[in-house]
């Protein structure tokens, strides 16, 4: 037997190795995507810090009509950027020449469509609204189009302060919970895990974490005329917004998706008070599968999150023996 064999032999003997592996998965993955967003916070900063030496440079020579323009392009030539993206360095400065009014949610996309408005009262108004409510750049893109400011304005809820800091959606879940307190069989159902889940319900809320209260279980919508029902109803008061979480036995399926979207959009229109943010989805399952989850939530992942859960988990000894003796 080859040591690769016998490498592949003790991992199939490792009780419950299939579970931790994907848990591990799952914390790559979220923090490659903080990596990646530290990154671009990074940008921005470095960013800013270019544009303020450059004016800094444009005003010691302001006495030369050209100097600017021609101290931008000079300066993307030998860097090699382009000159529009030079161009747009600077005017970013100029527009937010405090470095502490920078927003850490606010990527160098965002802050690409924001710095083309020249009307600040405008484009404060986007900014607030793209924090507040954790715009996309697309989506940011499409408000701009649909000239959300002036529609906001004509009904008289222009919005120019910011909110105190409050967490995001993707601070408040997790990506695995751990639910091994429950008592179930072997071959349970969606609806025992529910129960069980109702039966320790000061576990549960433990284990989603603070802010969070239960609304409600099994609630009951019509659209078009066919019943539907959502197996939990929690609230957040921290972000404040209604949060719907439905259960899953087995994998992640993109249908679960499209469901949990629709029921989404009819809390929003029907159930939403003015100060909430909308609604957010939570699908768990035993398993999500990073690429379906990928392709299937899209442009939804600032609204529907899919975690896993486990109902049996390998104590830490018992983790750190199998790995000794791998």
């Amino acid at each position: 037997m080859t040591k690769q064999q016998r490498a592949t032999k003790s991992i199939e003997r490792l009780e419950g190795y299939e579970q931790l592996l994907n848990d591990v998965k799952s914390i790559l993955e979220r923090g490659l995507y903080r990596a990646y967003q530290a990154i671009d916070n990074i940008r921005v900063q470095t960013y800013w810090q270019i544009g303020e030496r450059v004016t800094r440079e444009e005003l010691v020579h302001q006495d030369r009509a050209d100097y600017g323009e021609r101290l931008v392009e000079q300066l993307a030539k030998d860097l090699g950027y382009s000159r529009r993206l030079m161009y747009e360095i600077v005017r970013f400065y100029k527009a937010y020449p405090i470095v502490h009014a920078l927003r850490a949610q606010l990527s160098w996309t965002h802050y690409g469509l924001l710095i083309a408005i020249e009307d600040k009262e405008k484009r404060d108004f986007y900014e607030i609204q793209t924090v507040t409510n954790h715009w996309s750049y697309r989506t940011l893109q499409e408000k701009i189009k649909a000239d959300a400011y002036q529609q906001a304005k004509h009904t008289g809820q222009v919005v120019m302060r910011f909110p105190p800091e409050l967490p995001s959606p993707e601070e408040a879940f997790k990506d695995v919970y751990n639910w091994n307190f429950l008592q179930l069989s072997e071959d349970y159902s969606e609806r025992e895990l529910e129960e069980s889940l109702i039966r320790q319900i000061e576990s549960v809320l433990l284990e989603f974490g603070r802010d969070f209260s239960l609304a409600g279980r099994q609630r009951r919508l019509v659209i078009d005329g066919q019943m539907h029902s959502i197996d939990l109803e929690f609230y957040h008061r921290g972000i404040p917004c209604i949060v719907l979480v439905d259960i899953k036995r087995g994998r992640f399926k993109s249908e679960h998706a499209g469901q949990m979207n629709k029921y989404l959009n009819f809390y929003n229109e029907n159930y939403r008070y003015e100060w909430e943010k909308p609604p957010v989805g939570l699908i768990i399952c035993e398993y999500k599968g990073k690429e379906e989850a990928h392709y299937a939530l899209g442009g939804l992942r600032e609204r529907i999150f899919v975690a896993e859960y486990r109902v049996k988990l390998p104590s830490e000894e018992e983790i750190i023996q199998r790995l000794q003796d791998r």
